[in-house]
């Protein structure tokens, strides 16, 4: 078997059932299997998933972290590739097709182009897609990239195992796994030709709370270890830091998105700015509190 999609599951009845429909509908992968590790509270999820073809649900009643319900996929994945896909993406038709013909050009690590579903999109919506996503637009051409998105990532399996999949933290694993193999030599892609469409529905201080909280990893996943001079040195250039990054994200949206949602852009970037302002806030509470990974969801 080629392909084995993972999905991680906690409570997601009702996003579930669309990301199983759109996979029912791939077309030109040949062979490939769905498997949904659910965690949820009751047996809604795996009730939703029952007799659909190729989908395999394995049930764990102790709530895990999203990268543990990945590595407990890959552990039971019989596909070469495995493509790790939220319970809220729903994926274009022909998106496993793409991948693996992207895969057959060498490509072992890499992500596609992760598009806000807009069918119940808010400002709220906007603002958590353009500060998490500002990488992965369709109208983007094929790049290197540093990490990836666990939303929309495709791993060959080989080498997910031999990597060590993901840490068991809340929040970031992605980042921490794609950044540790590039570390270790691996070379990461992004391909617009895999597309998929996320939903965003969280209320804005969710949203501000989930980048104070990627600030505070930031620091924690990247610079724990960071020496005295280098810490002094955050403290004083990260208010140019974050400036920096808010500026880059508006940037790769205007650059990179239609006409449309260029003008969305420019309405949303004062709440982007606030955004850039949390990740800041988190990633000195980090720097100065050495607070270490959050342990929230």
């Amino acid at each position: 078997m080629e392909l084995t999609v993972v999905i991680p599951s906690y409570n997601t009845e009702d996003t579930l059932g669309a990301t199983l429909d759109a996979l029912a509908v791939q077309v030109g992968c040949g062979e490939f299997e769905v498997v949904v590790v659910d965690c949820s509270d009751d047996d809604r999820v795996e009730r939703l998933a029952a007799g659909r073809s190729r989908v395999r649900v394995l049930r764990r009643r102790k709530r895990f972290n999203p990268g543990e319900g990945r590595n407990i996929g890959a552990a039971a994945a019989q596909g070469k590739l495995l493509v790790f896909v939220d319970a809220d993406v729903t994926l274009r038709a022909d998106a496993l097709s793409a991948a693996m013909a992207y895969h057959q050009l060498g490509h072992r690590v890499f992500g596609g182009a992760l598009e806000l579903n807009e069918a119940r999109a808010n400002i709220a919506s906007f603002l958590e897609h353009y500060f998490f996503n500002h990488e992965s637009q369709i109208g983007r051409p094929p790049c290197l990239r540093s990490n990836l998105s666990s939303a929309l990532m495709v791993v060959e399996r080989v080498l997910f195992v031999t990597e060590g999949g993901f840490r068991d933290i809340p929040r970031m694993q992605d980042t921490e796994f794609s950044e540790r193999l590039a570390r270790n030599g691996i070379t990461l892609t992004f391909t617009p030709t895999v597309v998929g469409f996320q939903i965003q529905d969280a209320p804005i201080p969710k949203v501000l709370r989930k980048v104070y909280i990627s600030g505070r990893n930031t620091y924690s996943i990247r610079y724990g270890r960071a020496s005295s001079l280098q810490r002094a040195a955050f403290c004083v250039l990260l208010p140019l830091i974050s400036a920096a990054k808010t500026i880059r994200i508006i940037g790769r949206h205007l650059r990179y998105q239609d006409f449309r949602r260029r003008l969305i852009t420019l309405a949303i970037s004062p709440h982007l700015a606030v955004a850039g302002a949390c990740w800041m806030l988190g990633f000195y509470g980090a720097l100065i509190f050495k607070s270490g990974i959050s342990r929230e969801r």
